[in-house]
This record gives C-alpha cells, sequence and structure tokens, in this order.
C-alpha cells in the first residue's frame, strides 16, 4: 500500500474530517526540497478524500518570522539594517510589495501548475488579527510549567526572566529583552540601550517562539496531519516540546505527522535558500513536466533521500516517469507504483493512453524546429506519432517549453546543438573528403527512416572497413560543426534528406 493511503487509513480511525497543515517561513526562493513537504501533505489530503473522508490543506506562510541575516541574493547594503524584522515588513528585492510576498507569490503560482490549491494563512496577520490571544495568554498564565517543558525536553537552560515571548522593539525588530512585568495584554521589557518598551499582545507586537509558536497554530487552526522535516523530529526537538505544549497546557490534540527527508542537489548537498543551494520551485517547473516534479516525490518513502540532478539526470526522471505511465495503462505496474501515479497526476487520469513522444527526441526536435507544430508534423513523417488530440498537443507544448528552459539553463554542453544555416568552415583531411564522397553516395539513396538512416553507416563500416564512428563524425561536424551530437539516426529522419545531400555536396 501507497504511503499516503496507509496515512489516510490512520487518519480515518479517529474521523473523517481532517485539516492537513504545511508551512515555511519565506526567507528565500521556496525550492523543490520545501515543495517535498506540501506535495507529502496534498498526496495526504488526496488519499483521505479519496477514501470517502473530508481532508483540507492549509499552508502557513510563517510571515512574522525576521529576516535572520542578510543572504548571499540579497543586496549587503540595503537589507543589512532590516535584519530582525518580520518578513511581512521588509521591503521586497526588487522595490515591489513586501519580502514575504516577493516569494510567496511566485511559489503559490508554481503550487497551483502542480495541481495544489491550499487555504493559505498569513501567520503576521493572524498575530495581527489576535488569533494566538488565547493560546498566548494561555502559556503566559502557565509560563512555568511551559518553561519546565522546553528545559526538560529540549535540555537547554532557559534565562532565568525567561517570558515565553518573542519581543519587538522600538526599532521595529524582533529581540530578546530582559522581562520588566506583565499585565495581559501588555508585556514591558528592557531593551538593549536599557530603554523600557512596551508590546500589545492583543495587536501581535511581537511574537511566540517558534517551539511555543508551532503547538499553538495545531490548536488554533485544528490540524489533525502534518509533514515536517527531520530537523523538527530529532530527540528533544521542537516537534517533542510541541506535542507537550498542546497536550498539557493548550489541552488539544498533538496531529499525526510524517518526518520527510531532505532533497539533495546532486553532488552539492540538500537545498537551503539561505545558503542559495536550491532551484527554486518556480525556476523547477520552468524545465520539468508538473506531474514529474509530483512523481519525484509520490515514488519514493518520505523518509527517503531524493538526489536531483538538474542536468542529465532530469531527462533520466522523465524517462522513468514515461516508462510508468506506459505500464500504467498496460496494468503491468505494482500496487505501490500505480498509486504514486496517480497521485501525481495534475488533473483526472485520462481513461485511454496519450501517446508517448520520447523525451530525449523533443530535445532533439526542440533545438532543430521553430515549434510544436513543426514537431508535431516532423513526428508524423517519420511515423513516431499520429496526428495528436487536444490534451496530447497541450501536453507537448508544455514539455517543449520546459525543455527550451532546461536547455538555456541546466543542460550540459554535449546535448546542445544548433544546426548550422551555412556550411561549416571544416579542413577535413583527405581520408575526410573520400569518406564524404561515400555518404553522399549513401545518403542520397536510402529509405529516409530513423532505422535505415543508422544501419547505413554500419553498412558504410563493412563495404569500406571504416569504422562507424568516423562517419558520425563527419556528419556532425557538416551539420553542427561540432564533433558530437544527438542520436543520428533519428536526428538526420526529422530533417529533409534533400538539405543533408546537399549540405555534404559543399565539401
Amino acid at each position: 500500500m501507497h504511503w499516503a493511503d496507509v496515512v489516510a487509513d490512520k487518519l480515518l480511525e479517529s474521523g473523517t474530517e481532517h485539516v492537513i497543515s504545511s508551512g515555511i517561513t519565506p526567507s528565500g526562493p521556496i525550492h523543490l526540497g520545501s515543495m517535498r513537504e506540501i506535495l507529502t501533505a496534498d498526496a495526504i489530503v488526496r488519499a483521505v478524500n479519496d477514501k470517502g473522508g473530508n481532508a483540507k490543506l492549509i499552508y502557513v506562510a510563517d510571515n512574522a518570522d525576521p529576516l535572520r541575516k542578510v543572504y548571499p541574493f540579497l543586496d549587503e547594503k540595503k537589507f543589512k539594517e532590516y535584519v530582525g524584522r518580520p518578513l511581512a515588513e521588509i521591503p521586497a528585492p526588487d522595490g515591489n510589495g513586501s519580502y514575504d510576498q516577493y516569494f510567496l507569490k511566485p511559489f503559490f503560482k508554481s503550487l497551483e501548475n502542480v495541481g495544489v490549491i491550499p487555504e493559505v494563512v498569513d501567520n503576521y496577520q493572524f498575530y495581527k488579527d489576535g488569533k494566538y490571544n488565547d493560546c498566548t495568554k494561555t502559556i503566559i498564565d502557565n509560563r512555568e510549567k511551559a518553561r519546565n517543558i522546553l528545559e526538560k525536553i529540549s535540555g537547554r537552560q532557559l534565562p532565568k526572566n525567561w517570558f515565553p515571548w518573542t519581543f519587538k522593539d522600538e526599532n521595529g525588530k524582533l529581540c530578546n529583552g530582559k522581562f520588566l512585568r506583565y499585565e495581559w495584554p501588555n508585556v514591558y521589557f528592557e531593551n538593549e540601550e536599557g530603554k523600557e518598551i512596551v508590546n500589545n499582545l492583543e495587536k501581535g507586537e511581537g511574537k511566540l517562539p517558534w517551539r511555543l509558536d508551532w503547538p499553538s497554530k495545531w490548536k488554533i487552526l485544528g490540524v489533525t496531519f502534518e509533514a515536517f522535516g527531520k530537523d523538527h523530529a530529532t530527540k528533544g526537538g521542537s516537534f517533542d516540546t510541541g506535542k507537550r505544549i498542546v497536550k498539557d497546557i493548550l489541552e488539544s490534540k498533538v496531529p499525526h505527522h510524517i518526518v520527510y527527508e531532505w532533497i539533495n542537489l546532486k553532488g552539492k548537498g540538500a537545498m537551503h535558500s539561505s545558503t542559495g543551494l536550491a532551484i527554486s520551485a518556480d525556476e523547477m517547473l520552468q524545465m520539468a513536466p508538473p506531474e514529474v516534479i509530483r512523481w519525484l516525490i509520490m515514488q519514493p518513502q518520505p523518509n527517503r533521500h531524493v538526489d536531483f540532478d538538474p542536468g542529465l539526470g532530469l531527462l533520466n526522471s522523465v524517462d522513468r516517469y514515461d516508462r510508468i505511465e506506459n505500464e500504467y495503462y498496460d496494468n503491468n505496474l505494482e500496487e505501490n507504483s500505480s498509486r504514486a501515479f496517480e497521485l501525481s497526476q495534475i488533473k483526472e487520469i485520462p481513461n485511454k493512453k496519450a501517446q508517448t513522444i520520447p523525451y530525449r527526441h523533443l530535445v532533439t526536435l526542440s533545438q532543430s524546429k521553430e515549434s510544436a507544430d513543426e514537431i508535431e508534423k516532423t513526428l508524423m513523417r517519420t511515423g513516431d506519432i499520429s496526428e495528436l488530440n487536444k490534451t496530447e498537443k497541450d501536453k507537448l507544448e508544455s514539455r517543449v517549453k520546459c525543455i527550451e528552459g532546461w536547455i538555456s539553463n541546466h543542460a550540459p554542453e554535449s546535448v546542445k546543438f544548433e544546426i548550422q544555416e551555412k556550411p561549416p568552415s571544416i579542413n577535413f583531411s583527405k581520408e575526410d573528403l573520400k569518406r564524404i564522397e561515400e555518404l553522399k553516395e549513401q545518403m542520397g539513396n536510402i529509405n529516409w527512416s530513423p532505422e535505415k538512416i543508422h544501419d547505413s553507416f554500419y553498412e558504410l563500416q563493412e563495404k569500406y572497413n571504416t569504422p562507424a564512428k568516423e562517419y558520425f563524425r563527419i556528419m556532425y561536424l557538416t551539420i553542427l560543426g561540432k564533433e558530437r551530437g544527438p542520436r543520428l539516426g533519428f536526428f538526420l529522419a526529422t530533417i529533409e534528406q534533400k538539405f543533408v545531400v546537399e549540405r555534404l555536396n559543399s565539401y
């Protein structure tokens, strides 16, 4: 049974109504690694609903959190003064709107493209609107009990005058001031300059520390399930303290959960926005089909890390997905992979299998044809497909756009090429010129199909006792101006035979 269905069955044992929560601090570009969390949550929402339950997905934007430092992608001079301020109160890097929305808007657009439309909670506004008031007051009234829980479970000693609130200084920055006194809704503290400052808790001046903020969200939103990263699941970590806070102080239920592993950028390590080691969700969707992104998350168990290679590895991932799709419609998949495929779909699963165009063929055609229409006509001429229906046309156009984005940003040089408009100026040897004559005769007299073209090079090898790779090299040079290129049989078949013969005749 697929992991999402296992979780769904467990949730449905406690009732049919469920709130599945996910969230992030929008401190930088929200990347594929972060998307694992919400796609994991979305899979469980789908599984619960498929089994007759009623689950909804909530996404919490933790924009009340502060900017912790000037990250590598920010202007040091411009953002140094904003370190410590809530993300919702900082201007966007481009000067348009707020910092948090600058990163959240493209992420939510990306979510829509992968079939996820959550109910969004603006955490900063939640504090301003007083949604945290009851939990905040309860925790403050039980602050010694909260202290004991945090210290005992985390193993860390809290300051003697600890107060369960992250203060907001008069300069707008969140800080750890010296607690002076408290009378709801006001708390008084002394800042670093020795000045007495007052925060109105009802107005969200400041916020709860993370270990208290998180369990408060569970109660306020009625969360029954949450997926979170392994950093929160360590012994004595924020989940261990959170479940005691929510149960013993807030008198609410501990949500069910799954711990997920990181997505690593192959050869570089785990993705992190703060280090700049990441591929944003928006960028990912510009180079990979959305259902493939979902499949990368749905196929493995959440506790398995994923190595993501944006180079040739991406092509391999799409190829694997396409094979899974074919096997799904042929009823050749085992249960887990079949369910992973179903959970990877953006819309309803078509009853009929769409025509499959090998992704590597599209990589070749995207660089040699001007449009998706031209690509379709070429593939029809080579016999790879029949005329496409609307759904198949849309899929083709979407994949061509992804390939163009991939070629522009992450494709290795070995797969890039450009058909030369004019014959490249090449100083061929006498042996090469002789082989060009042999190629002219062969290319002008064969059936113009990928298989026949491919076989013809080996016929030349046998006939003239010359390695086929020498003919490959010459053909690449005359058309592309480089010694290597795409699979030659298919590539040449997508070009007019007349063009190839005329190009050889130029030498």
